[in-house]
């Protein structure tokens, strides 16, 4: 039995998993500087609060916005996007790959529906009734982004496995950049 060839140029699948590691760098970067942090509270209370909120708003809006894009459907308006849904429907998949991604790809979508109605109507557009009814929008329980993270990465690194070859490890060194960044910032 032959095994089948993925369909995906090397290029492509270099470039959707450097989009997979930006959405998870993004996230891990909120997730350092606002979770994560011991002087965020102090911080909140400073002089620089509400630089602190705008900073913790654009972070998180643009996280958000970056993990939600890669759940667009793999062909929008006859223009083709660069996503979970392009790569498991044009990967050209033996079955196993196939069903090992579409079970991802599940887990995923799940996390990625909820994210849904923010993008749509506060991150993409100001829509009216939401603004003035002061919703809040995209709430997931605790740990569900990182249970997300994993999963795309597991995606991400069959994917590239198969094409490329070897994994796609996410870089996680945002969290050295923000311990450096805050050591500039004086207690």
């Amino acid at each position: 039995m032959t095994k089948s060839k993925p369909a995906h140029s090397h290029l492509v699948v270099e470039q959707f998993c450097g989009l997979c590691d930006k959405a998870h760098e993004y996230w891990l970067n909120y997730r350092e500087l606002f979770d994560n942090n011991p002087r965020s509270p102090d911080l909140m209370e400073s002089i620089a609060k509400d630089e602190w909120i705008r900073l913790s708003i654009i972070c998180h809006e643009h996280s958000l916005l970056q993990i939600r894009k890669l759940h667009d459907p793999a062909v929008t308006s006859g223009k083709i996007t660069l996503g979970i849904d392009y790569m498991l429907t044009y990967g050209g998949w033996s079955d196993s790959v196939r069903g090992d991604l579409k079970m991802l790809k599940t887990e995923l979508d799940g996390f990625a529906y909820q994210l849904q109605d923010v993008r749509n109507k506060i991150l993409s557009h100001n829509d009216l009734a939401t603004i003035a009814d002061e919703a809040v929008l995209g709430a997931f329980d605790k740990d569900a982004d990182e249970n997300y993270f994993r999963a795309l990465q597991q995606f991400s690194d069959i994917v590239h496995d198969q094409v490329v070859g070897g994994p796609y490890p996410f870089n996680n060194l945002v969290k050295n950049d923000i311990a450096f960044f805050l050591r500039t910032i004086k207690p």
